[in-house]
């Protein structure tokens, strides 16, 4: 029996009614009351599915897919037929049965663009109303009415659409839904392949991933152009003006300060609208990279950012003029906060102006929060453009993308619905291997932000009902897949998924689940096969890339690695391989020899397994980790400084340091060098924060913030920054610089170590040489780094080197005496993060600061 009640967002006159519900039911009219149906006994359907004689094709079509699903469910045959919907289960619009009365909490006569997506579920002695304000809301119905009888569609394809089996359906439901976000789309990057685009559709259609409102928001210059090619040729005063001349490519930026370019734009915009009446909105975006206008009177008109929000809200001002006709329908204009123009603007938004600002690629120095705040500030609507998985970044490895890390989307997601975000676009790919679980999730969190607080018991749903007695081991499988916990060790990594596929299919029962086993089967030898090409050089990387190629087009059909990508794509990133003129991606079977849909025999899927685990050993830690408190004091002269300091060179994004203060007289003084990186200087002046660490706390944190500092533009140049304190004791200092490089340094004896833990591994980047304390009795140092550099003991003699190492867990003997003193990494490349030792290098031992334990444990001394 399938018993819920839940009202969402409801009207003040609706709560109040609720009060009523509860406390006198019968002062509600008969069709207000929930009360169970019967829908299915024993594999007899009790009851018809119901639409009315106007219904649309869309909307019956949703009822032939309850019908469809019902049967399947309860083995009873359901029929659809046409009704007044007094009694069935009613399909339709609100308005299709206005005399049942069946919603009054709905306004089907006057609603807005937000709530076309609304509908709810009610049952009654007689049936069951799924009724929507609109045709997609009625579709939206039926499938939350299936998902709440256990329907799922996880991924595209009919491996992973679960139909649950219950002969006799008892329902009792009273829901009204409206989504979160008012437009919500997780779109494939290069666009799905021709046998996945149906696939897609469904899974969107399925997982309400589809919106009521058409948001049109990208690089749309070029198609301004194409669309008024003649009026651009006579025109050429209209393009950008650059180093001296009009640019005049097809992806160029306008010369926005020009009066005929204006009009032109707008002209275009109205003519769109009229040619396209049901259209929600036009992307007023430029095109993409750089080539403003550097006319004089361009820069007049102000920044990047004003310049293109002075042309959006122009035209957003013509396309809601009142109409003749008297329409008075809503339209918009959709434009990113990117690049160039992601800085937020000195001039107001347009009200019908929907600004997505985008999670990368950000220039002028500005966080993300600050962009969306600056923007708001400013008036837009505000959407999120983001970037779930770009296979030219992830490769559709495991764990790399954004779609595959949970902590991150169920932290997101409602944060930037907090900061007034009602739009998500989501850049994404056909990779539902590594970030289907991902984009499943998103797409629920999407359309309830309340699900984000369920992300462990969704999970749990989707391992149970996909995999049944082969749960245990698929829990350990998507651990491995999941981007929000390290995973520092490749081989590791890889071979606890080949393991527990291994595992997972001798507990499988069903077709079913052995199907699903088989896709992940390929997509890991996929990973495989993409490991193997990484790692090969010559000719025989030239090979692996053509084995890489194969496989992705004859598993494509399995949608779990975005083929066309890989394909398309790969060659084009590396000028070691080639694809012959027979063998490219848009030739097809059988004219090319690299393309074949010969199914996968399972003993090539029991090779893959056994080769996979072969290759893949997994990791054994000859020691333990040691945890130590983050409570920092200074050593003292427990070490004699008799060491040449070592060497920390720069760093890239955020950098973190811990230092203690004894003297508040004095502030502490870096030395800061912003913008090494010269092509990157767009990225604003290096942000630099003091927090105390410990101590007195009005808000009863643990961290205080004391102050930031912005001063040190990114040009190369060294300046001073003075960071004045009030009371002594620990602090830490981050330097974030957007990803262009800075150097930080500082007087010699300022006690100052840096973090390198598994959790917090040093940013730097060069070649280090830092030293590291070893405490009285550690017989091993536990370590993970790889590439390059050494360890040298107290005498400098070399104990361990990372040449040509992968990165991987070592360690390292202490010889006895060696203990209690200063070891050093020599000439490093990349993060080494310490294990069994305080995870904190220094550049010299009068800079030395220990966690509290260890210094009491090794001196005796309690500072």
């Amino acid at each position: 029996m399938i018993q819920q009640t839940r009202w969402k967002r409801v009207p003040a006159l609706w709560i109040l009614s609720l009060i009523v519900v509860f406390f006198d039911c019968s002062l509600l009219p008969a069709e207000w009351k929930q009360a169970r149906c019967l829908v299915a006994e024993n594999g007899h359907a009790n009851i018809p599915i119901v639409v009315s004689e106007t219904a649309s094709a869309q909307t019956r079509g949703a009822a032939d897919d309850l019908a469809h699903y019902l049967s399947e469910i309860t083995g009873a045959p359901f029929s659809v037929k046409t009704g007044n919907g007094s009694m069935g289960l009613a399909v339709g619009l609100l308005n299709d049965y206005p005399q049942q009365n069946a919603a009054p909490d709905l306004d089907g006569s006057n609603f807005t663009i937000k709530d076309r997506e609304k509908y709810c579920i009610r049952s009654h002695e007689k049936g069951i109303y799924l009724l929507g304000l609109t045709d997609l809301a009625v579709e939206h119905a039926v499938w939350d009415f299936l998902h709440r009888l256990g329907y799922r569609q996880y991924f595209p394809g009919s491996h992973w659409e679960v139909i649950p089996r219950q002969n006799t359906l008892q329902i009792n439901l009273n829901v009204i839904e409206a989504p979160d976000y008012q437009n919500r789309v997780i779109w494939y990057g290069f666009g799905p392949w021709d046998y996945a685009a149906e696939p897609y559709r469904r899974w969107c259609q399925r997982n309400r991933a589809t919106s009521g409102m058409a948001l049109k928001t990208g690089h749309s210059y070029g198609q301004f152009i194409r669309n008024n090619q003649a009026e651009f040729d006579a025109h050429p005063e209209y393009y950008a003006y650059v180093d001296g001349r009009r640019d005049v490519r097809a992806q160029a930026k306008f010369c926005i300060s020009n009066a005929g370019l204006q009009k032109l734009i707008v002209d275009s915009s109205l003519r769109y609208f009229a040619e396209n009446p049901e259209a929600d909105s036009i992307s007023l975006d430029p095109s993409d990279g750089g080539g403003w206008c550097e006319c004089e009177a361009c820069q007049k008109m102000g920044s990047i950012s004003d310049r293109a929000l002075t042309l959006a809200n122009q035209v957003a001002a013509a396309i809601n003029q009142p109409q003749a006709d008297g329409d008075t329908r809503q339209r918009y204009v959709g434009m990113y906060a990117y690049a160039y123009h992601s800085p937020p603007p000195a001039i107001k938004v347009h009200p019908n102006v929907i600004i997505s600002v985008a999670t990368g690629f950000i220039r002028g120095g500005n966080t993300l929060d600050e962009i969306i705040s600056g923007w708001s500030e400013q008036g837009a609507r505000i959407g999120i453009r983001e970037y779930y998985s770009v296979y030219t970044w992830d490769h559709d490895l495991p764990g790399l993308a954004r779609g595959s890390r949970i902590d991150y989307l169920k932290s997101t997601i409602p944060q930037f619905h907090r900061q007034g975000a009602q739009y998500m676009s989501a850049e994404s790919s056909d990779n539902w291997g590594p970030n289907g679980l991902g984009y499943y999730l998103a797409a629920r969190m999407l359309w309830n932000l309340d699900e984000a607080r369920q992300t462990d018991q969704l999970t749990d749903d989707f391992l149970t009902r996909c995999f049944g007695k082969a749960k245990p081991p698929m829990a350990q499988f998507y651990e491995q897949l999941d981007g929000s916990h390290s995973h520092l060790v490749v081989s590791d990594q890889y071979g606890r998924m080949f393991r527990s596929l291994a595992a997972a299919k001798k507990l499988a029962e069903s077709p079913e689940v052995h199907a699903r086993l088989d896709d992940l089967i390929l997509y890991c030898h996929y990973v495989d096969l993409y490991e193997r090409y990484r790692q090969a050089s010559g000719a025989q990387r030239q090979q692996a890339f053509e084995q890489l190629i194969r496989h992705a087009y004859r598993m494509r059909k399995t949608m779990l690695v975005h083929s066309k990508a890989v394909y398309r794509d790969a060659v084009n990133r590396d000028k070691q391989v080639s694809i012959p003129e027979n063998a490219q991606w848009h030739i097809p079977e059988p004219q090319n020899p690299w393309k074949e849909s010969t199914p996968f025999s399972k003993s090539e899927l029991q090779q893959f397994l056994e080769e996979g685990i072969a290759a893949y050993p997994l990791t054994e830690l000859d020691f333990k980790p040691v945890t130590y408190s983050d409570e920092l004091v200074p050593a003292g002269k427990l070490i004699s400084p008799d060491q040449q300091p070592g060497v920390l060179q720069s760093g890239r994004g955020v950098q973190t340091f811990y230092t203690y203060v004894s003297d508040t007289a004095t502030p502490i003084e870096l030395e800061v060098t912003g913008g090494l990186i010269a092509h990157y200087r767009d990225r604003g002046n290096v942000k630099i924060e003091l927090w105390k660490i410990g101590g007195a706390s009005q808000t009863g944190e643990r961290e205080t913030f004391v102050m930031k500092d912005q001063s040190v533009p990114p040009d190369g140049k060294t300046r001073t920054v003075r960071l004045p304190t009030r009371e002594t004791g620990m602090y830490r200092i981050t330097v974030s610089d957007g990803g262009d490089r800075t150097s930080v340094n500082w007087k010699a004896g300022q006690l100052m170590v840096m973090p390198s833990s598994l959790d917090e591994p040093i940013v730097t980047s060069g070649r280090w040489s830092l030293y590291f304390y070893v405490p009285h009795g550690t017989k091993v140092i536990g370590v993970h780094g790889g590439d390059r550099g050494s360890i040298q003991d107290p005498t400098g003699k070399e104990q361990f080197s990372f040449k040509d190492r992968k990165a991987n867990y070592y360690s390292i003997p202490v010889p006895a005496g060696s203990d209690g003193k200063l070891w050093k990494v020599n000439q490093a490349s990349g993060p080494i993060r310490l294990l069994t030792v305080p995870p904190y290098f220094i550049r010299s031992a009068t800079e030395l600061l220990l966690p509290r334990e260890v210094l009491q444990a090794d001196s005796g001394l309690d500072e």
